[in-house]
């Protein structure tokens, strides 16, 4: 049976695999082993691109592996593969998907051989949007004089498709999180927040994020027969 590892960004991305993914694709009939890790020589972020494709094919010849990523497309560093090309992609959707193919092709070209087992995925535009998918979690977790509903229930109706939350310094979602919520923390909120919102909700309102699962719930269901 192969082992599906994500190559994450950071501690709460790792607490979301392990806490809601896991379950999930339990849920779907699929037991294979999951398995999660952060990405090394992170303070919080990626930094360099190099860490990723050193991290990335440390585990991708191992025995039985479907390996996948989550990273931001939000504060992606420079050196990422095809980045100053994908600045001139207007399209917030086909940047980040083109940028997905530029890793998927820096590391077969480094390897010289194709990777069946590797789908990459970067996050439109990062974690905190899929939280913006709905308003239960900040109603189940915060009272009224720790955050500014109102706030929250504008940028919902605003953005149906939380991937669409743009990615400036000013108005990324972990920003508009940091002014709506008095002391938000991602580490200690983030996930608590998906919990409460249910992933069918986020599958059905982040369309990015639903076709990323469903590719590994193929490459599972594969593999199962």
């Amino acid at each position: 049976m192969k082992r599906l590892v994500f190559i994450v960004e950071g501690e709460t991305e790792e607490a979301f695999v392990n806490t809601i993914l896991r379950p999930y694709f339990q849920g779907c009939g699929l037991y294979n082993p999951v398995q999660c890790f952060k990405i090394k020589h992170t303070q919080g972020g990626m930094h360099k691109y190099s860490y990723v494709r050193n991290d990335v094919l440390n585990t991708i010849y191992e025995h039985d592996v479907i390996v996948t990523t989550m990273f931001d497309l939000y504060a992606l560093p420079h050196s990422f593969p095809g980045y100053e090309e994908s600045q001139t992609i207007n399209d917030h959707l086909k940047r980040v998907e083109f940028l997905e193919a530029k890793m998927k092709e820096d590391l077969e070209l480094s390897q010289n051989r194709q990777f069946n087992n590797y789908i990459p995925y970067i996050q439109l535009h990062e974690f905190e949007a899929l939280v913006f998918s709905s308003p239960n979690g900040f109603e189940a977790l915060f009272e009224d004089k720790e955050m500014n509903f109102k706030g929250i229930r504008e940028v919902i109706d605003t953005f149906p498709n939380p991937e669409d939350i743009n990615d400036s310094p000013e108005t990324a979602p972990s920003k508009r999180m940091q002014k709506l919520i008095q002391g938000y923390n991602k580490v200690t909120y983030g996930v608590s927040l998906i919990e409460y919102t249910g992933i069918g909700i986020i599958l059905k309102k982040c369309p990015h994020f639903k076709d990323w699962i469903e590719k590994l719930k193929v490459c599972l269901v594969k593999i199962k027969k």
